[in-house]
């Protein structure tokens, strides 16, 4: 969100530069303003604040978007030179005083950071989906495997009622015990079909 605007700052510098009549002095000001803080925040987002936030994220770029990051930071560059030199008040001489940044932002900043944001995007979704689709694979498997133990449980519960009723009334409080272990077996059964639903929905 911080690098998208510097788009249209860029291209709002090089008219205001212009001296479009049709705004108030008031306008301009505010405008080059919102203009010079756009550019700064995306050169700093783009130089040394997405890393912080793809650290955060667990991402690493791939090579491709690495070189467009720094295709984008170079297209910039200019205009964050420029508003990085002298006092803000005589930004605009110095753009007007570089007809090259017209094209610069036309033909350099618009299309590589546009470029660069919608494909960075498109890896972001498709890593995380699939870390959403692995994390659900693994949950698959544990669920199938706790199943797998619910069963061999409910079969070991089965088998110690058997064997409490041929030993009798000594095998008794055995008897009750394995009844509950069956019973929870079960409904570890049922939570465990139920949370295998939800994933396959």
């Amino acid at each position: 969100m911080a690098i998208a605007p510097c788009r249209a700052a860029s291209l709002a510098l090089v008219l205001l530069a212009k001296e479009d009549a049709t705004h108030s002095a008031e306008d301009g000001v505010s405008l080059l303003e919102q203009s010079i803080s756009r550019i700064s925040a995306a050169h700093d987002m783009l130089t040394s604040g997405l890393d912080k936030l793809l650290k955060e994220a667990d991402h690493e770029l791939p090579e491709d978007l690495k070189t467009q990051r720094r295709e984008s930071i170079a297209a910039l560059q200019p205009f964050a030179d420029v508003i990085a030199e002298g006092s803000r008040s005589s930004v605009l001489e110095r753009v007007a005083s570089m007809p090259s940044l017209t094209a610069q932002s036309l033909y350099k900043v618009e299309p590589q950071v546009s470029a660069f944001l919608i494909d960075m995007t498109k890896n972001m979704f498709d890593v995380q989906k699939a870390r959403d689709s692995a994390r659900d694979e693994g949950m698959r498997d544990a669920i199938e495997n706790a199943e797998t133990v619910g069963r061999h449980i409910q079969l070991i519960a089965f088998n110690a009622s058997i064997e409490a009723a041929r030993i009798g009334d000594q095998g008794k409080g055995f008897a009750v015990i394995a009844t509950e272990i069956r019973n929870l077996s079960g409904r570890t059964q049922t939570l465990l079909d139920t949370m295998s639903d939800y994933l396959r929905t």
